[in-house]
């Protein structure tokens, strides 16, 4: 732990320049970072900035590492599963420079997690996206430019590294990529993800795609957006209360507001009938949901989830009661 006594209106390349002897390394192969809320650390990238903004008492983390140079940003690399549990894997940090090809950053990665983890991925059955907290979003393309085409960040930027089962399908920065799973009500079961791609956001075009897939006709195919963090997981015991049918000709209007790659759609045959359970059946579906969605049976299969009973002793007050006396005022 080092204390440093530095006037606030030092820019941060001479608190780096100082910290130099104290790290035993050249400012270029260390890094500071920055606690905000959260306890989340976040790297101080702009050796300009001045430390008027910095606390009292404040405390910085410094990590050997090189530093990062003009037009550079650090990013967080996840590995994305889609049906994995837990679907995102962190990988490592990387550092990517503005002007320089999202194709070129992802040949970069390759080489770093055939080294790191003995994994190799092909270059072409991959992509990268970026990721929005937990949800998985815009895919880049190999041709993109960062900084040009896709919007870099100096900090808390993360992107995915994505296998493919094959070629990418995605060719335009227009198109939309949309995750699809098909629920069965005769079986009460989902099916593995698929991915959908649509020039346009018309619910015809997704019946269509959805179809082509699937094999049900058009005018039995019935869908709606799964809701919250990706994968959207509902239970089998609710989905079927979901708004499946919606009259709007496109996917951005209200209720679905499909705008961006990586929203979930649920589908299934509307000729399809709900499966009637037995109590043994009711029982043991209960349970294995209870272990897929990794919570207690109450708080996701049912939404009522009662309070543990506690006996309670009431006691009479015993203590005779003097009688209360009320006098009147006199009034003259």
């Amino acid at each position: 732990m080092l204390k440093v006594l530095i006037d606030k209106r030092t820019i941060l390349r001479t608190l780096i320049s100082e910290l130099e002897p104290y790290v035993g390394v050249p400012h270029e192969y260390f890094k500071i970072y920055r606690m905000y809320s959260g306890q989340q650390e976040y790297e101080v990238s702009r050796p300009r900035d001045s430390l008027g903004g910095y606390k009292n008492n404040e405390r910085l983390t410094i990590k050997l590492g090189r530093a990062l140079r003009n037009g550079e940003c650090s990013v967080k690399v996840h590995q994305l599963i889609p049906d994995n549990v837990p679907p995102f894997k962190f990988l490592f940090e990387w550092i990517i420079a503005k002007g320089r090809t999202v194709g070129e950053t992802k040949r970069e990665i390759l080489d770093e997690l055939n080294r790191k983890y003995e994994i190799a991925i092909p270059f072409d059955s991959c992509r990268l996206r970026k990721k929005n907290w937990k949800n998985p979003v815009k895919v880049l393309l190999d041709s993109q430019k960062w900084g040009d085409d896709v919007q870099v960040y100096s900090s808390n930027f993360d992107i995915i590294l994505q296998e493919l089962s094959g070629p990418e399908v995605v060719t335009s920065s227009d198109q939309l990529l949309l995750f699809a799973k098909r629920w069965h009500p005769s079986t009460m079961s989902f099916s593995m993800f698929e991915e959908v791609v649509l020039d346009g956001l018309t619910t015809a075009e997704l019946k269509q795609k959805l179809s082509e897939k699937s094999g049900i006709p058009v005018e039995n195919v019935e869908f709606t957006k799964g809701s919250g963090v990706f994968p959207c997981e509902v239970s089998v015991f609710q989905v079927s209360d979901l708004e499946w049918n919606h009259n709007g000709e496109s996917l951005d209007s209200w209720p679905l507001h499909i705008t961006e790659d990586g929203c979930v759609i649920l589908y299934r045959d509307s000729r399809e009938e709900l499966k009637n359970l037995t109590a043994e059946e009711r029982t043991e579906l209960t349970n294995k949901e209870s272990v897929r969605l990794n919570s207690p049976s109450t708080s996701k299969v049912s939404s009522y989830s009662p309070r543990k009973e506690r006996p309670l002793k009431i006691y009479l007050d015993q203590t005779p009661q003097r009688p209360k006396v009320t006098v009147d005022p006199d009034i003259d």
